[in-house]
């Protein structure tokens, strides 16, 4: 008989990745400083997803006007609308702890006790060296807005040209007007670990980003640089 998936909270899981963060920077006053960008993905028991979504929907309101806040986005599986995908950006991790306080964050941690099938996954996100760093825009929740998120597990001779692959792809693919957002991270404490984050308009705007002869390049020659596929996930706006 399986053993039971034990479920952690978003709550517990950024504890946790807080910890971990602080613990370089101890003796290091700036690095209370550093901007802390998170994407956590949340599984939810299909049936508990009506009491959970509102939940949510408060916390990310209470969050976007929380002091410190940068973004705050809930997304939505389009192949798995019980899967729910968080992006978060504060100022600092004194921000973060503050609003991990407010009464919402607390009520939805407790509710995700009893909602979640699972472990809540978040990961802490940084900068590529060498590549366009993260513009910053918040991203505003619209009806019609395509969002993609790819996770790269890179061999480890190949990082340097996975990050070069991104250099000049990513000016291009930002250039397009339509273009909402086209970030590269890496992600906290697992070196050969990537994720990018873009989001575009519409779905006409996607389709355009798709066909674009330096992403069909990108496609082509990132295969041999990964350990193992890429996880590929189209998202859409959970409406606040």
């Amino acid at each position: 008989m399986p053993r039971p998936v034990a479920a952690m909270t978003r709550r517990q899981a950024l504890a946790t990745m807080a910890a971990c963060a602080a613990i370089p920077a101890i003796g290091h006053a700036a690095a209370r400083e550093t901007p802390v960008r998170i994407v956590t993905v949340l599984p939810v028991k299909p049936p508990a997803l009506t009491e959970f979504l509102p939940v949510m929907k408060e916390n990310a309101r209470v969050a976007r006007a929380h002091p410190g806040n940068q973004a705050f986005s809930v997304f939505m599986d389009t192949e798995s609308p019980a899967t729910l995908y968080l992006f978060e950006s504060w100022d600092s991790l004194p921000d973060l702890a503050d609003f991990m306080k407010t009464d919402t964050q607390q009520a939805l941690a407790t509710l995700e006790q009893s909602t979640l099938s699972g472990e809540a996954l978040s990961l802490h996100l940084s900068d590529v060296p060498d590549t366009p760093a993260y513009n910053g825009s918040p991203l505003e929740t619209t009806e019609d807005a395509q969002t993609l998120v790819v996770r790269f597990q890179v061999r480890p001779q190949e990082r340097a040209a996975f990050i070069a692959a991104f250099h000049d792809v990513i000016p291009i693919v930002r250039a397009d007007r339509h273009t909402e957002a086209y970030d590269l991270f890496h992600v906290g404490g697992r070196p050969d670990n990537f994720i990018l984050l873009g989001r575009w308009h519409d779905a006409a705007a996607y389709e355009k980003y798709q066909r674009q002869p330096s992403i069909r390049k990108l496609r082509q020659i990132l295969p041999a640089m990964l350990k193992r596929a890429s996880e590929r996930h189209e998202l859409h706006d959970v409406t606040v």
